[in-house]
């Protein structure tokens, strides 16, 4: 505990806040504690006596009592008399800061001191109490903060290194330091220098002048340097050989104990490898998958961290402060296990995300056949206040009014959707996993198709006509809209359960589906309510609820899939969660001719109906 003390007018607050800047150590000022009766007597010039300061010194005593529980804390205070000094103290360990100054020096500050209740008048009456402590920093008032923060750092040895760094001052690096400068914690920030971005963190500097808190660098040496360890060093650059040559870059500067974290959209695998390649060095390295694009990294975002538990409880401080926030005010982050775990779910989420984008294109695409975009926007708004609300739903009623003259910009926008990657691993883990994936590769696959604009256009003339003056009624696509965004989510989690199995990793559906409810790309009410049906059971193809909302929709996607037949519009996604569903539900499919094909040209074999499952058979066709 460090209590600034003096006369009023001496400088104890604005010093006390100064150096709360320099060390980010909370501040107080022990006028505020005063009580309305205190006030109003100083304001009217009345001393105070011992009498009207019990109360404020015993309501001191406990604050500090708690502040020392809780962190070092800085509190500005008169403290004249040595009895009062002492009460403090009492079980309380305190540092004490002494600014001197004559009553010539202080008495000119606090005439030209506004807005203060204390009466200059009453100076001379706190000189003639003082009893100036032998003990403590005595300090000269007359030297600026500046100069007497650096005398008390060096003095009480306080810390002033950064709590974290931030390597990357892109658009997400950007947002992640702003967001953990605003929680009022110590960072230092980085970036190269290569041409075109000379200027990047001084110009971040500059924008940000207000944030005390952000240290910036050029030199990667120093900046390791100004953080304190266990160093805590949050990667926000492009994944990939990117990520492996700043490792081997920074290697050098750390120590053991130090942990790295990918903030980035890195392929769990890679994580994987470089989690053992650097416990090799006694440095954690983590996988962080972080979700709510530009404004989620600045205000609140999404939090899937991965890797060693030690380096989470390092972080989990962090991430507590710069997530969003839940229903129940809880971080929106958690630890989703080991090595690649954090990264996984993080491809998972975005795999989703393809999806759920996709359902609504195909949605979007049905209704635009047969209304206007206003209408269309009344539809999804109706939508949005119920069941089917979602932040992609919601962006989308923003984007279907944004107008550029008098013609919507969504007219404009060429017909090709780009991607980075996220849907395709998702994709390629569930063949590797053998799991069943076909919403996710359906909407990738979809990106792809809708990049061969030249050949679609040359194709266009052979399109079929459609029927004319056919309308879907609005609740059978709403209830269609639902169940294919269930089994996008059923697959979701299915696959991130199987890989879980797969590495050994916790899996935890409903904390993943609570962190995923706030702050990231695919929140909705389905996810909030993914959260309560995960609490009796994990699998969502065994929950009598899922399965109902299933079973009481099936025919209205059955009629959409009718009606885009009909129109030739393609519904892949749609049908993609239609064939799933009937295929999981079917007690038989036609994979026994399959088996009977493949032990025809290879001699493959077969398992029999009719005998024990261990046993297998060929047949000479």
């Amino acid at each position: 505990m460090i209590v600034i003390m003096g006369v009023s007018g001496s400088g104890k607050t604005t010093l006390g806040k100064s150096l709360s800047d320099e060390t980010r150590i909370p501040f107080y000022d022990a006028d505020d504690f005063h009580s309305d009766h205190n006030k109003e007597k100083m304001t009217k010039g009345l001393p105070l006596s011992d009498n009207d300061r019990i109360l404020w010194l015993n309501t001191l005593k406990n604050k500090i009592s708690y502040w020392s529980k809780i962190g070092e804390t800085i509190l500005a205070c008169s403290a004249l008399k040595e009895d009062y000094r002492k009460k403090l103290m009492l079980n309380n360990s305190i540092k004490w800061i002494f600014l001197e100054g004559s009553f010539k020096q202080i008495s000119s500050r606090l005439f030209n001191r506004e807005n203060h209740f204390f009466n200059s008048n009453l100076l001379k009456s706190q000189f003639d109490i003082l009893e100036i402590p032998s003990y403590g920093t005595h300090l000269n008032c007359n030297q600026s903060s500046d100069e007497l923060c650096e005398l008390i750092v060096k003095k009480l040895k306080l810390n002033t290194n950064s709590s974290i760094g931030v390597i990357g001052l892109g658009v997400m690096g950007e947002g992640i330091a702003l967001n953990i400068a605003e929680q009022k914690i110590k960072i230092s920030v980085y970036n190269r220098t290569i041409p075109g971005e000379e200027k990047i963190v001084q110009q971040f500097l500059d924008n940000y002048i207000n944030f005390k808190s952000i240290k910036g660098f050029t030199n990667i040496e120093t900046f390791i340097m100004s953080i304190e360890r266990p160093r805590k060093i949050w990667l926000m650059i492009k994944s990939g050989k990117a990520i492996d040559k700043l490792i081997k870059e920074i290697l050098p500067f750390l120590d053991s104990g130090d942990v790295i974290i990918d903030g980035g959209n890195s392929h769990y695998s890679d994580t994987q490898r470089r989690l053992i390649e650097l416990e090799k060095n006694n440095i954690y390295f983590a996988g962080c998958g972080v979700s709510g694009g530009q404004k989620g990294a600045r205000h609140g975002a999404s939090l899937m961290f991965g890797g060693n538990s030690k380096a989470y409880e390092l972080l989990s401080p962090v991430l507590n402060k710069i997530a969003a926030k839940d229903k129940d005010g809880n971080p929106c982050q958690g630890y989703m296990g080991n090595d690649g775990a954090g990264h996984f779910i993080k491809m998972v989420h975005n795999g989703i995300e393809y999806a759920d984008m996709q359902i609504l294109a195909e949605t979007f695409s049905v209704l635009k056949d047969q209304m206007t975009y206003p209408e269309i926007v009344l539809i999804f708004q109706k939508m949005n206040t119920g069941f089917e609300s979602s932040y992609l739903l919601e962006i989308t009623i923003e984007i279907l009014q944004k107008k550029e003259g008098n013609h919507y910009l969504i007219d404009l926008i060429l017909d090709q959707a780009s991607n980075k990657g996220t849907g395709m691993w998702s994709s390629k883990a569930a063949l590797d996993l053998g799991e069943v994936n076909t919403m996710i590769s359906s909407a990738v696959f979809a990106r792809y198709l809708s990049s061969m604009k030249t050949q679609r256009l040359d194709m266009s003339s052979r399109r079929l006509v459609p029927k004319k003056d056919l309308s879907i009624d609005i609740k059978t696509l709403t209830k269609a809209y639902r169940f294919a965004r269930v089994i996008n989510h059923i697959q979701g989690f299915n696959l991130i359960e199987n890989a879980s199995k797969e590495y050994n990793w916790i899996y935890n559906p409903q904390e993943i589906a609570r962190v995923w409810t706030k702050g990231c790309i695919i929140r909705s009410k389905l996810m909030e309510e993914f959260t309560v049906l995960f609490k009796d059971e994990k699998s969502l193809l065994k929950n009598s609820s899922c399965l109902d909302i299933l079973t009481k929709t099936e025919k209205n996607i059955a009629s959409l899939i009718h009606h885009g037949v009909d129109q030739k519009i393609a519904l892949d996604s749609y049908s993609c969660a239609y064939n799933y569903w009937i295929s999981v539900c079917s007690k038989n499919l036609p994979a026994n001719l399959i088996q009977a094909q493949r032990d025809f040209f290879g001699a493959h074999r077969y398992r029999r109906n009719d005998k024990p499952f261990d046993q297998s058979f060929h047949t000479q066709w």
